[in-house]
């Protein structure tokens, strides 16, 4: 069956940062209730000594990470859909894995945005069916969803 195949968010704790607050950015994402899906937290030593912990959630059904999908790129802005369409071709690897940056500030905040920087939630997102077929996929998927806020511009 060709389509998405699995969904992976993974975001880092500081030391300096609460890590509550971290969790509630990524469940702000990802829904982290009804099952489905796995978390892992792993605890590195940083370049310091000072402890970073990594969360990573993990879904392994398709649907239902096709629907997580859809529900982050339906919440960004269109400005940053547009912006995903212009890069996809940079951000899908060649077993046809599609990687987003999503600010982890904004997250906190209820916002999804992309961002580029170091204080993001990574998220990568499997696709069956090779390259080429996912790079479709995912262009007609933001397409459809810039289509659907109306072109003002």
């Amino acid at each position: 069956m060709m389509g998405v195949s699995w969904l992976e968010a993974r975001v880092s704790v500081h030391a300096t940062e609460d890590r509550d607050k971290v969790v509630k950015a990524l469940s702000s994402i990802l829904p982290l209730t009804g099952g489905g899906f796995e978390v892992v937290e792993d605890v590195f030593e940083g370049h310091y000594g000072n402890q970073i912990r990594v969360i990573t959630v993990r879904l392994r059904d398709g649907r239902t990470a096709l629907k997580v999908l859809e529900g982050i790129l339906s919440r960004l802005p269109v400005h940053d859909r547009r912006y995903l369409l212009d890069t996809l071709e940079e951000r899908v690897d060649k077993n046809g894995v599609l990687y987003l940056r999503v600010s982890k500030q904004d997250a906190y905040l209820g916002d999804v945005r992309v961002y580029e920087g170091d204080d993001v939630i990574r998220i990568a997102v499997g696709f069956q069916g090779g390259r080429k077929r996912a790079i479709r996929f995912y262009k007609s998927l933001l397409e459809r969803l810039i289509d659907s806020e109306g072109n003002p511009g």
